[in-house]
């Protein structure tokens, strides 16, 4: 339909350069032989007419298929170095990172937990936010539903303080008493699973000088082999209401070396970082094991899996003991 107009502007412009020479010839020769003089102004002006539309129209004509279409060669050659320049080097090279956009605002919780399937693991390292007490009871459905989550939580501290002075609208104290909730919750949730559950448990309560360098939030796919990855920034706004980027790439047995090779994205850096900050808690439980006292900063369950809840995604569910993990 396009190419047909096309041909109809065309021809309708090369009707207006020859009706208008045309009418420029056959005027000038009425204006020159006709015996009533007083017409002959009116036939000029209609033949001058025809020779400014033919010009004109010629013009155009020239211009559009000779000037620009070399006009047209020099600004899709300009606008492909801009492509090549931002999209190559910011789009694309963001999706190979592992980049897939930003959240509407804050993190739809509750949609990610629907999304579960058992065999799946979710590594959680974000200090408390006092709207995530109210998730409590969709954790305990997704372990039952086979699901195992592995949470690092900031203990009730100096640095928990701190946190809290940041947050708009919270106090030191408040956020402890929501934080001391929110571990109770964990307890409770881990009282209620057994090994009749598909899923598992296993929460490390830590001492931390600073802050965590930025809110983690990590679901390993098990059957689609996804690394999926949300991480977010300590800023003034309580983290559940933050927005979070979004990450996915390959899941991968091995993250440990990746940033060496060409093939790094953030996803693995991220879950790297995880396991190195989970190893430092699993050895301090290996520490206090080896010396038979009590260890009150691991929240696990089911109570008879105890092996199976400090270990991460790809470990051996049959650890016979905390230092072969």
């Amino acid at each position: 339909m396009s190419s047909n107009l096309n041909i109809l502007k065309w021809l309708f412009a090369l009707v207006l350069i020859f009706g208008g020479f045309t009418v420029y010839k056959v005027f000038g020769v009425l204006a020159t032989d006709v015996g009533n003089k007083e017409y002959v102004w009116l036939l000029k002006i209609i033949s001058e007419f025809g020779l400014f539309t033919s010009v004109v129209i010629s013009v155009g004509f020239f211009h559009h298929w000779i000037i620009a279409t070399e006009e047209r060669k020099e600004t899709e050659k300009i606008f492909q170095n801009v492509l090549t320049k931002y999209i190559d080097k910011t789009v694309i090279n963001a999706k190979k990172r592992g980049f897939l956009g930003i959240t509407e605002k804050e993190l739809d919780f509750s949609e990610i937990m629907h999304s579960l399937y058992p065999g799946d693991y979710v590594y959680w390292l974000i200090t408390f936010d006092p709207r995530y007490r109210h998730y409590c009871r969709e954790f305990e459905l997704a372990i039952k539903k086979g699901v195992h989550f592995r949470m690092l939580v900031l203990k009730d501290g100096p640095a928990s303080e701190l946190h809290a002075k940041e947050i708009i609208g919270f106090g030191a104290e408040e956020f402890r008493q929501y934080n001391r909730l929110f571990l109770s919750s964990l307890e409770d949730i881990a009282g209620h699973i057994t090994e009749k559950d598909g899923g598992t448990l296993g929460v490390f309560v830590y001492d931390y000088d600073n802050l965590p360098s930025t809110p983690l939030f990590m679901v390993l796919r098990k059957k689609t082999k996804v690394l999926e990855i949300f991480n977010s920034f300590y800023l003034s706004e309580p983290i559940g209401r933050m927005p979070y980027l979004h990450w996915q790439s390959e899941l991968k047995s091995d993250t440990s070396n990746f940033f060496e090779s060409e093939q790094w994205s953030m996803p693995d850096l991220f879950i790297d970082y995880f396991h190195r900050r989970w190893m430092v808690e699993r050895h301090k439980l290996t520490t206090v094991d080896n010396e038979k006292a009590p260890y009150n900063d691991f929240i696990y369950a089911p109570a008879s899996a105890r092996k199976k809840c400090f270990s991460l995604n790809g470990e051996s569910d049959t650890l016979t003991s905390p230092d072969s993990a």
